[in-house]
């Protein structure tokens, strides 16, 4: 019942706040597309996002020289939030053995901040990096110099 209390003290600056320095280990990352869809596949569990979570956070404490945290506790508590036990459901009466059919805090938390990575990302013109120098092959009036492309 924790996370219900703390899911109800945080608001979406909060949540905007940290998916900007979320985006930014993301774009910082040698390549950005693996490491936004490690969040992305994250989000599913709590014990994955908590392992992925601790990880950027390191990296981040010292990118800043241990003057900033990625995400304070009480956020971090909500989002680590361990998903429900399928077999708890099965033996109450009248369970099915099916997973919850209505997200708990902490999974509706982890997509909300993965929303707010994505818009985050998106209104700092998300591109792919340019491939290195040697990797482009110079082209002038539409035919590649050497007569290659």
């Amino acid at each position: 019942m924790m996370a219900h209390t703390v899911w109800q003290d945080q608001g979406y600056d909060q949540f905007r706040e940290v998916a900007r320095r979320l985006a930014s280990v993301i774009q910082c990352s040698d390549d950005r597309s693996a490491a936004l869809h490690q969040f992305t596949e994250s989000t599913r569990s709590g014990e994955l996002f908590t392992e992925l979570l601790i990880e950027w956070s390191s990296r981040w404490f010292n990118e800043s020289g241990g003057q900033q945290i990625l995400i304070g506790p009480e956020l971090f508590w909500l989002l680590s939030e361990p998903d429900p036990r399928k077999g708890i459901r099965s033996q109450l009466p009248g369970g099915d053995g099916r997973a919850e059919a209505e997200p708990t805090p902490g999974q509706r938390g982890r997509k909300l901040l993965l929303v707010c990575v994505l818009e985050t990302l998106a209104q700092t013109q998300w591109q792919q990096p340019e491939p290195p120098m040697e990797e482009k092959i110079p082209v002038l009036n539409g035919v590649g110099i050497n007569g290659v492309g």
